[in-house]
Parts: C-alpha cells; sequence; structure tokens
C-alpha cells in the first residue's frame, strides 16, 4: 500500500479485493491482503455497506460485493450499448454449436468478459461476466491483443513475464509476437490446452468500421472424440454470425 492514498483509493482497493477469490472475506483478512489498518476498513465497510457496495453474511463476520455494485455494473453495460440483442445473437450461436459462448472487450490495460452463455453442455466452462483475462492465453487475450497497435502491444508485453501454467501456454515474447500476427493473418484464434488442460477455444474478433476491434466472440468447450473437427466447425459458424455481431456493436 502506498502512502497517500485517499479514502477514495481506499474503498476501490477493498472492493478490487472482494472482486477475487474466495469472494468473502473477514475484515482482518482484507487488512492484511490490502495493507489497510483494522480500522480503515471497518470504517470504509460501514460505508459501502451503507450504500450496499458490500454486503455482509448473517453473522456479521465475511463481507462480500454488494448488489449495488451490480446496478453501476449493469448500468455499465447499457452505456457502452451493449443491448439485448448481443445476448440474443450469443444465445442462438450456443444453441446451434451446443457449448459456451462469450463476448470480452479491452478495458484499459486488461481483458474484460462482458456476457457469457453456458446453457448446454454437462461440464461447463465457469466463466462468468466481470472476469479479466490474460493477454498470453485463451482467445479473448489473444485476439484483443492481436489487433491492437504495435506500439499498444509492446506496451502491455514490456517487462512482463508468463508462467507456463498449462503445455501450450504462451510464454516468451517472441511466440506472443508470432501468434498475434497468425491471428490477424487467418482471422481467428484457437485456444488448445492453453488456459486449462483439455480445455479449448475458438475466438474471433468483431471490428468496427474504422477496422479497430472492438470485442472477442469465443466459443469454449472441453476435448471430446472428434475435437478438432468440432474446432473447425465452431470457427465456421463464428464466422458467419460475424458481420451480424458487429453490425449490432457500437
Amino acid at each position: 500500500m502506498q502512502n497517500g492514498h485517499t479514502s477514495i483509493d481506499k474503498a476501490v482497493d477493498l472492493l478490487e479485493q472482494l472482486a477475487m477469490p474466495p469472494y468473502e472475506y473477514k475484515p482482518a483478512e482484507l487488512a492484511a491482503l490490502t495493507g489497510l489498518n483494522r480500522s480503515s476498513v471497518y470504517r470504509l465497510l460501514g460505508v459501502l455497506q451503507a450504500r450496499e457496495l458490500v454486503a455482509c453474511d448473517s453473522e456479521g463476520e465475511r463481507y462480500k460485493i454488494g448488489p449495488g455494485l451490480y446496478y453501476v455494473g449493469m448500468k455499465y453495460l447499457y452505456n457502452n450499448n451493449f443491448h439485448s440483442v448481443i445476448q440474443n445473437i450469443l444465445d442462438e450461436i450456443s444453441g446451434k454449436i451446443k457449448e459456451s459462448v462469450g463476448l470480452a472487450v479491452r478495458d484499459g490495460e486488461r481483458i474484460l468478459s462482458l456476457l457469457e452463455v453456458e446453457l448446454h453442455q454437462p461440464m461447463k466452462m465457469n466463466d462468468y461476466p466481470g472476469r479479466y483475462f490474460p493477454v498470453n492465453k485463451g482467445c479473448y487475450g489473444k485476439v484483443l491483443t492481436a489487433y491492437q497497435p504495435p506500439e499498444v502491444i509492446d506496451r502491455l508485453l514490456q517487462g512482463k513475464t508468463f508462467e507456463k501454467s498449462y503445455p501450450n501456454t504462451l510464454t516468451t515474447r517472441e511466440e506472443l509476437l508470432a501468434e498475434y500476427a497468425k491471428i490477424r493473418n487467418q482471422g481467428y484464434a484457437y485456444s488448445i490446452d492453453e488456459v486449462c488442460q483439455d480445455a479449448l477455444g475458438v475466438g474471433i474478433p468483431l471490428l468496427g468500421e474504422d477496422g479497430t476491434i472492438r470485442a472477442c466472440v469465443a466459443a469454449a468447450f472441453y476435448r471430446t472424440e472428434g475435437w478438432r473437427e468440432k474446432m473447425a466447425y465452431f470457427r465456421d459458424v463464428l464466422l458467419e454470425y460475424q458481420p451480424l455481431l458487429e453490425k449490432n456493436m457500437p
């Protein structure tokens, strides 16, 4: 914790910590994780709870994100023009391929999931709106980074180190630049054993009229028999819906 943090900075620190697993914390835990003293934590939690930005369990011991933040988050979606038509298109795609489908955007320096559909498969991917994704693995991160200007890509990779958490996780700058170029050349991305063992994905960019990337739509599923054919089919379905999605993006 840096000196000179305002009360607003400290409140945001608490909210960001509450947005991380396990999503419920005792005040003492929040103090230890954020570096704030306990009296500040209790005071700020009281203010946030009064505004329904945090909620407390019935025993008064653990705090979690409150309904007020859901309200604010929904306003974010509406203000960015992600209307029900996009959700309906994703529902249609998910119904067609019988797997998870989602949409993510670049929010500042981070990749943010905005919409997720998990309706059909018995083994769910457990993705959820509001989750952040890295730039080095998975369709969201790779696609949304690949279409950035070169100077932005340089900044996003500058000084970064990446852990090889799974067999195909990309970790070096050279690997990532080659992967980004491949994605731009072919117009889609595959993710195979990058974010989880046997987790597969196919993603496409949604571009604006000026050619800048607006979002990434991706399908995700677990490896089963015939998975290579599935990936090709999902790619074709996503590319089929690409013009409609781009037309309805702000």
